[in-house]
This record gives C-alpha cells, sequence and structure tokens, in this order.
C-alpha cells in the first residue's frame, strides 16, 4: 500500500453553478435550480468538490 503525503484542498463551492443540460445556459444561485429559465431544460450542479 502506498502513502501519499499530499495536502487535500479545502475547497467548498457557497453557491450553485448550474448549468442547462439542453441550451448550455449557466446560472449561479443560492438555493437548488430545477430548470432552466430560458428553454425550461434540466440543469446539472457544475459546482463539484476538488479532490
Amino acid at each position: 500500500m502506498a502513502i501519499h503525503n499530499s495536502t487535500i484542498d479545502r475547497y467548498s463551492a457557497n453557491e450553485g453553478y448550474f448549468e442547462c443540460r439542453t441550451c448550455g445556459t449557466r446560472v449561479v444561485s443560492s438555493t437548488h435550480v430545477a430548470s432552466c429559465e430560458n428553454c425550461g431544460g434540466s440543469v446539472r450542479n457544475i459546482a463539484v468538490a476538488r479532490e
């Protein structure tokens, strides 16, 4: 087993960065966004923790 002595990046997103899967529009919001404001498509949270 290898032991890695690296530091862990403690980044955490304070706001959600959401991207529409249909049109690609991006929105910053502190609350969950259920659908795209432009086209009504589904969105995904692209603010992910770094590892």
